[in-house]
């Protein structure tokens, strides 16, 4: 790649003789229709450093050993004409000015973090709470930035995000270390657990349930391999008085298939409050009471990652959560 720029580089080289200013004046001549005195109204100088210009201009293009004098412009008639290779040279300008304006243009709004592309890691806590409304805001204002989503593991999100497989996380407590010197973390979310009833349950008339009172029924959770946060849930029942009831026979991640077992009456589940927004049919959502369990959810980013893009995507993500702006960020 490299070798291909240094290459490139010395091919153009000759074109730092020519003037911008050069090929624009050419250009407005043309747009005056051939009119040297007209287009140097319309530029607002005199005629004579406009035709100087141009002269310069046709000097330049003649100076290849193998090429004959270049004239742009058949000054011998009335009105002047463009020469043959002043209509070749018209065309291929136009097509450089459009590009050139289209570079500046690319540069200023990528400097600005408004063109570019961005890769995120979710998981079922930051899709189901702030992640809908983050993106929705963050597309409005930039909406020429590509944004790649990716629902990952908690095994995987890390090891990804130090291999620039994406760009930006969201991990869950106790899962992120605050001590890595290579990511930088941010707590934006604190999630608080409910209980999750089958709407025939004895307490589902209740608002308020207390873990004992779930002593006799078999417990469904998350597998406590994939997510051993929930082994915090065991060690609760236990402060209690009660040994529970993990259903062993069923092994489950996902959160959608947990609420159908629950709403199948298998058992009951103790779940961070975002499931709420899953409205399943024959499931009803209750305050866990007198236990003390929530976790907190961080934006996790790299350290060293200088890209305009992921700041105002963190800047997005400070305004919906009306966060205290952080010299990290």
């Amino acid at each position: 790649m490299l070798e291909n720029i240094v290459r490139m580089g010395m091919e153009f080289q000759h074109l730092g003789q020519f003037e911008l200013r050069q090929i624009c004046y050419f250009i407005a001549v043309v747009q005056a229709d051939n009119n040297f005195s007209e287009a140097a109204k319309r530029l607002g100088i005199k005629q004579p450093p406009l035709s100087q210009r141009i002269q310069a201009l046709e000097e330049l293009l003649s100076t290849h050993q193998k090429t004959l004098a270049v004239k742009l412009f058949d000054r011998s008639k009335r009105p002047i004409q463009l020469t043959e290779a002043g209509q070749a040279f018209l065309v291929e300008a136009q097509q450089a000015l459009i590009h050139l304006n289209r570079a500046v243009s690319y540069a200023r709004q990528a400097s600005q973090g408004e063109i570019g592309r961005l890769i995120i890691g979710m998981n079922n806590s930051i899709a189901n709470t702030i992640l809908p409304e983050v993106v929705q805001e963050f597309q409005q204002r930039f909406p020429k930035v590509e944004l790649e989503l990716h629902e990952v593991t908690i095994q995987q999100e890390i090891q990804m995000l130090k291999n620039h497989q994406l760009d930006v996380i969201f991990q869950r407590s106790p899962s992120f270390e605050q001590n890595d010197p290579a990511l930088s973390f941010q707590p934006i979310l604190e999630e608080y657990f409910v209980v999750a009833l089958p709407t025939t349950h004895a307490l589902a008339d209740q608002s308020k349930i207390s873990l004992k009172a779930l002593a006799d029924d078999a417990i469904i959770l998350p597998s406590l391999d994939v997510l051993p946060f929930y082994e915090k849930v065991v060690t609760l029942c236990r402060e209690a008085g009660f040994e529970p009831k993990i259903n062993q026979t069923v092994t489950v991640t996902g959160v959608v298939t947990l609420l159908s077992l629950v709403a199948a009456g298998v058992g009951v589940s103790i779940l961070p409050n975002h499931v709420q927004t899953l409205h399943r049919e024959g499931v009803v959502y209750r305050s866990l009471q007198n236990a003390a369990l929530n976790r907190q959810i961080a934006v996790v980013w790299r350290q060293e990652d200088s890209s305009i893009v992921l700041r105002q995507f963190l800047k997005v993500i400070q305004e919906v959560m009306n966060l205290s702006l952080l010299d990290s960020w």
